[in-house]
């Protein structure tokens, strides 16, 4: 019987209030990835971990430390580099990347997932309210990134149904849950309409992975809406903090998230041991 465990670990680029690991985490990220090396730990792809999940596909799995790596929200500081205007020069998730060689699985350099928001009037209103208007939350690095082996483009909705979203997509109802897409109509909106998006504008390299915003899920899309979808998305991801391992739920796969599983290295370590 196999026992392989591997945690997903997962940042936000736009949490960087401050300039040292429990307020940015472009510092964590950095701090991280020494980790993982000292560790000796190599970064996974998600898509391979939900293949290995579904048919075994990547039996190297089963031996050696793995952990994979995901980015929410997709600004584009996930990718491009950017002076802030209080802090100074703050290295993207990508540049962190590219800095990390011999930590892919394979031997080069890691490889993490970008889960991005699809709908461009959503981004544009989430830049405004959350980024100051910098216009910092666009597309047109997805197509490059999907390319590149360094981050792959996932779905993380249309519009991740957010409060300060004018109108969202499914219609009336609460704001900042998920738990409320419960029927086709509404999963249609919020997921579908994204996947085409994304898929559109990867040139067709969208990795088929979602990620539940506010990593809430619900039985309706676990048990019903994405198994009948595996023509469309290979696995979700929730943020519920364990281990993904052979056992576990395909549409409901767990990850933990920086600040709130952990604070810290010495937290991160005890989470890897």
């Amino acid at each position: 019987m196999s026992h392989w465990q591997i945690p997903v670990l997962t940042y936000h680029a736009l949490h960087a209030p401050g300039w040292d690991y429990h307020s940015n985490d472009h510092v964590a990220l950095e701090a991280d990835l020494a980790l993982l090396l000292e560790l000796d730990y190599r970064v996974v792809p998600l898509v391979a971990i939900a293949e290995h999940l579904t048919d075994g596909r990547h039996p190297q799995l089963e031996s050696g430390r793995y952990v994979g790596l995901s980015f929410d929200d997709g600004t584009d500081h996930d990718y491009y580099d950017f002076s802030h205007p209080g802090y100074g020069h703050l290295k993207s998730f990508r540049t962190l990347l590219q800095n990390a060689p011999g930590l892919g699985w394979d031997g080069g350099l890691p490889n993490a997932t970008s889960f991005v928001i699809a709908s461009p009037e959503a981004r544009r209103e989430l830049d405004r309210a959350c980024i100051a208007g910098r216009d910092q939350w666009r597309d047109v690095w997805w197509r490059e990134a999907a390319q590149s082996g360094l981050i792959d483009i996932g779905n993380h909705s249309w519009d991740h149904n957010h409060p300060l979203v004018p109108q969202v997509c499914h219609g009336p109802g609460p704001r900042n849950t998920f738990k409320t897409i419960q029927d086709d109509q509404a999963a249609e909106r919020q997921i579908l309409q994204a996947e085409r998006f994304i898929q559109e504008n990867t040139g067709g390299l969208g990795c088929r992975l979602f990620a539940y915003p506010y990593g809430e899920s619900n039985a309706f899309l676990v048990d019903d809406w994405f198994p009948r979808h595996q023509h469309d998305f290979i696995a979700a991801f929730g943020t519920q903090p364990a281990h993904i391992y052979p056992g576990s739920q395909r549409w409901r796969l767990p990850r933990y998230v920086c600040g709130e599983h952990w604070r810290s290295r010495d937290e991160l370590r005890d989470i890897l041991r």
